[in-house]
């Protein structure tokens, strides 16, 4: 930098500008105030530059004014004309840096490294088959897809997953999910505590959000928000149903347990769907993408898929419910001429249409017999026409390798995702993960009544429930008959649920208030037919005199049962369990028997216990503190411990630092808690539905259980149906010690069986009905696996998972200092109050919160905000700075 003296007349000339009066100046006060130089400001510009947010020439370009501020020799004049230098140009270059960072920041979809900021930005590490299904369904959307992976593999994690990428990469904007009433409260907490997306959910009143607050409904409430979660059961009814396909189209849409979009009666393939799979084919038209999840695609009939994948967009022969089952089926028959010709016509239908062949089993071939590998080409794939068929039928090694690429090259491959536990043993052996999955091992405990207390008081409630369920069906009052049903249900679980449910039964008769039915009666609402939920949604029925008398009488026999036999198996087991593992999870599907269970055993291990329920975390405290073994024996009788609410993330803390012992949950509120150093399930009560024992035992038996084996005990009354249906499937089938997979199509009668038996009257029925369950154990529907009809293809997957990510120039550190510096928040009133090391205050608008930048501190307290995307009160601040 030159300097050049200024000649006295010039300066004289300039002092006609000076003020009159003497400068005012306080060296103290200029201190305070001077402008943010390279101490402060150039540190956070550095930091962002370095993380490749700002341009490179941003700090060198700094790094040079400075440099010129210090080197510059100065003169009066200078000094004067450098003040204003001062002051001005570093705030304008900060607030101008900023302002690029907050535009790259809301740019990010723009991004090649959004993927990669979409996964680092929330507190999960998903499993390499999750970052698979990502990959893939980023890559084709708005291609529609069915996610039908075994129970336990995380089909919410996926589906969160996909959502998070979509809304961060600006593909979808109106998002619809529709679930079982059952789990809604869960799907919109795991939303928010794993991937940071604030969902309303929706009733038949009004909308919530995560955070409980609550907007009334408007004339068509579909329209007034874009991230929506509803009932699968509200939108059933017609009035529902015209408000939602009047409404504006949606992005994405997306349904949880889809197989109950289904036909009346499946096996008879006839054209009669049930209301939701009516509603999905209409909504399907009025969506970009779709996509369904179902652990059980195929419970009765292949039917069942086609319909699933009907929805998402089968083209030309495989659009028709015949040929799709008659295909699968054909594959497992004896082969004529006639089934090689549809054979044909169907592949080769699948390949003009963009189908690729397994890439491993085409390998495979090729290596193994290259001739072999062509005749599959050009007969299955080219279409060549088959000049002898003759010699074709005798080549049994054609025909059997045919079965298998036939089998594999469907549009299943390329719509449907099917992961299980055997998919993730690959995984560990390719050293795709650090631990294998645990084996289990199951235990049955069949519980002998006592036989002059509780023989008679299970007779006298199973006798009532028989007779009002026969008078129901002769009646035609499908409600009632239902009813009845949930009562026999809760009799397996304790006398002391039943109890409870008659009691409010009798309430409800005699004084035409409250409701009949519990949150956790819900769960079985999900899979009844149409008539039944539309029923209960105006339930109404005349009292009737007789049923008063005969429960009043019932109730009465309730003062006197005794000892609990199967409470003092269940207290026997437990504390064997507990000598050798850490901990164990109690599953039951009512809340009454929960807490029938807790006031037992809080009197043997106090604070040791814990809840989880649809009520929320609970630990026993004395004066809302939670209960310590020395405050445990301090308390008084004007001191008694209580059950206090208590957050999740307090539950899930004690569990995985083993200071909760036994943690008891109903099942459908249970979804989301971390159990995978819990090595001890026990089902103190069994669902007529086997496969949700099989999603209790998801829970634990899943990647990243610290015990090699996982213990299982299985809790019921020797002598009843329940007991001699759930026997012959462990004898039989070795039901629960390993995943159901194709046994899906027999588990799915048992209901039904347990039904119709328990409903008998007759002995002799009874047994009828038993031996036809011994028949259908025996000889299983002749139709292929769900697993085998979508084959893995591992080398496939492998190239896809291993696929490098391009890196994100964010991360929570860059995007900490950016807010939590930021002189233009600051202008516009936004104060940030650091509280600890990563957890601050934040004052927004007159309103304090308590949030985190960091994902791993918002895994360990989900009551924080998490400052990122997703977050309604981060997006009204990015949208503040005006970029």
């Amino acid at each position: 930098m030159r300097v050049f003296e200024v000649p006295e007349a010039v300066q004289k000339k300039l002092l006609r500008y000076a003020k009159s009066t003497k400068p005012d100046w306080n060296s103290q006060i200029e201190f305070d105030t001077r402008p943010l130089t390279k101490e402060l400001n150039v540190v956070g510009l550095e930091t962002w530059s370095s993380a490749g947010i700002l341009p490179a020439t941003t700090s060198r370009e700094q790094d040079r004014d400075i440099s010129r501020e210090q080197d510059a020799p100065t003169t009066k004049t200078e000094i004067n004309s450098e003040q204003s230098s001062v002051i001005s140009q570093p705030s304008t270059v900060i607030s101008e840096q900023e302002r690029l960072a907050f535009t790259q920041l809301a740019n990010i979809h723009e991004h090649p490294g959004c993927l990669d900021f979409c996964l680092k930005s929330i507190p999960i590490h998903p499993w390499p088959h999750q970052i698979k299904i990502l990959r893939r369904v980023a890559q084709n959307f708005p291609q529609s897809f069915l996610i039908a992976d075994e129970v336990g593999l995380g089909k919410t994690i996926e589906t969160g997953l996909i959502l998070r990428y979509l809304l961060l990469s600006k593909k979808v904007k109106r998002v619809l999910i529709l679930a079982p009433a059952s789990v809604q409260p869960q799907w919109q907490e795991e939303l928010r505590e794993k991937f940071n997306l604030h969902f309303w959910s929706y009733t038949s009143t009004e909308f919530k959000d995560p955070y409980k607050r609550t907007i009334p409904a408007a004339a068509n409430p579909w329209n007034t928000q874009d991230l929506i979660l509803a009932s699968s059961h509200l939108v059933r009814r017609t009035d529902r149903m015209h408000q939602l396909l009047s409404a504006e189209p949606w992005d994405l849409v997306i349904l949880d347990e889809a197989h109950h979009a289904r036909r009346k009666s499946p096996q008879d393939r006839k054209e009669t769907p049930n209301r939701l799979l009516q509603l999905m084919t209409q909504l399907k038209e009025k969506t970009k993408s779709l996509i369904l999840l179902s652990a059980t695609p195929m419970q009765i009939d292949a039917i069942e898929v086609f319909d699933l994948l009907n929805l998402l967009g089968l083209q030309g022969h495989w659009s028709y419910g015949d040929n799709f089952c008659d295909y699968f089926a054909s594959l497992q028959g004896a082969v004529k001429q006639e089934v090689i010709n549809f054979w044909q016509v169907m592949s080769s239908d699948y390949f003009q249409r963009g189908g690729q062949p397994c890439s491993r089993l085409e390998q495979f071939l090729t290596k193994s017999d290259r001739i072999l590998a062509y005749k599959m080409q050009d007969t299955w794939q080219r279409g060549k026409k088959i000049s002898n068929h003759k010699q074709l039928l005798a080549d049994e090694d054609f025909i059997d390798t045919s079965r298998q690429y036939l089998t594999v090259n469907t549009p299943l491959k390329d719509l449907m995702f099917r992961h299980t536990r055997d998919t993730l043993r690959q995984y560990y052996q390719r050293g795709l993960l650090e631990r294998d999955i645990p084996t289990r091992v199951v235990q049955d405990n069949a519980i002998t009544l006592e036989p002059q207390r509780e023989v008679p008081l299970y007779v006298a409630v199973s006798d009532y429930v028989r007779h009002f369920y026969r008078l129901a069906q002769i009646d035609q009052r499908s409600c009632l008959g239902f009813l009845m049903t949930l009562y026999r249900k809760r009799l397996t679980s304790s006398f002391y649920a039943i109890k409870s449910s008659l009691q409010r039964r009798l309430d409800y008769l005699l004084t035409q208030r409250g409701s009949v039915l519990s949150d956790d009666d819900l769960v079985d609402v999900d899979n009844e037919d149409d008539a039944v939920i539309a029923g209960l949604e105006s339930f109404f029925e005349p009292v009737d005199p007789q049923e008063i008398q005969y429960l009043e009488e019932l109730l009465r026999q309730f003062e006197n049962t005794g000892e609990d036999s199967k409470l003092s198996r269940f207290i026997q087991i437990l504390r064997q369990e507990l000598t050798d593992r850490e901990s164990a999870i109690v599953f039951t599907q009512y809340t009454d028997t929960m807490d029938y269970l807790r006031d037992t055993l809080k009197e043997l291990y106090g604070s040791q216990v814990a809840c989880y329920s649809g009520r929320g975390g609970e630990l026993l405290t004395i004066n809302s503190s939670p209960l310590t073994e020395q405050s445990s024996q301090q308390s008084t009788a004007n001191s008694q411990p209580n059950w206090c609410l208590v957050p999740k993330e307090e539950i899930k803390r004690r569990f995985r630092q083993d200071e909760i012992k036994i943690l008891l949950c109903t099942e459908s509120a249970s979804e989301g808690l971390n159990l995978q150093n819990c090595g001890v399930l026990i089902n103190y009560d069994m669902p007529w539905n086997p496969m949700r024992v099989e999603q209790r035992i998801g829970r634990i038996d899943r990647i990243g259980q610290r015990y090699p084996t996982v213990r299982i005990h299985n809790f019921y009354y020797d002598g009843t149906v329940e007991a001699k249906v759930y026997r012959k499937l462990r004898d039989r089938i070795n039901a629960f010690a390993t995943v159901v997979g194709n046994l899906q199509p027999i588990l799915a009668q048992v209901p039904t069986f347990i039904e119709r038996a328990v409903m008998s009257a007759d002995p002799e029925e009874e047994d009828v009905l038993m031996s036809q369950f011994d028949s259908v154990l025996d000889s299983p529907p002749p139709r292929l696996a769900i697993e085998e009809m979508v084959a893995m293809d591992l080398e496939a997957d492998l190239v896809e998972i291993q696929k490098p990510i391009t890196s994100t120039p964010f991360t929570p550190e860059t995007i900490e200092q950016l807010f939590t510096d930021s002189t233009i928040l600051k202008a516009s009133g936004v104060q940030f109050e650091r509280r600890s090391e990563r957890t601050w205050q934040l004052n927004y608008k007159g309103q304090n919160y308590m949030v985190t930048f960091y994902p791993n501190i918002f895994d360990e307290m989900p009551s924080l905000r998490l400052m990122n995307f997703g977050d309604p009160l981060f997006e009204k601040m990015l949208q503040a700075v005006d970029y």
